[in-house]
Formats: C-alpha cells, sequence, structure tokens
C-alpha cells in the first residue's frame, strides 16, 4: 500500500480562516484556534476543513499552518 504524500514547501505559513455565510459583519462570533498534531514532524492544516463547523456552530475558525521538521526548527 503507498501513501501519497502532500507537497512540500518552504513557503508554508498560511492561516485557514473559515467564518460563517450569512452574518452581519458587526456580529461577534466566538473564535476557535486549530493547531495541527503531528509532533512537528508530520501533518497539515489542510488536512482539516473548518468551513462545517463555521457553519452549523456560528464560530470562527483560524487553522494554523507552520513549518515542520527542519524547515521549522533550524536555525
Amino acid at each position: 500500500m503507498l501513501v501519497e504524500l502532500p507537497e512540500i514547501s518552504e513557503d508554508c505559513l498560511y492561516l485557514n480562516i473559515y467564518t460563517p455565510a450569512k452574518k452581519a459583519v458587526s456580529t461577534k462570533l466566538p473564535v476557535m484556534v486549530w493547531i495541527h498534531g503531528g509532533g512537528f514532524a508530520i501533518g497539515s492544516a489542510s488536512m482539516y476543513d473548518g468551513s462545517v463547523l463555521a457553519a452549523y456552530q456560528d464560530v470562527v475558525v483560524v487553522l494554523i499552518q507552520y513549518r515542520l521538521g527542519l524547515l521549522g526548527f533550524l536555525r
């Protein structure tokens, strides 16, 4: 069985932000920040989709994508 690995790039610092579609701009909503796991070696924020949670639970969902492995911790 072969496992498909996602594309890897140094251009990997992202915030994926999901909001409910039909809310007024002035509406104050709770914010949920999700930092994916993976032991700082594997994983990706793109593995998760916050759109359903934002739509049905009326929250703003923020997914953080950060550098992993050597790209993240070399100085």
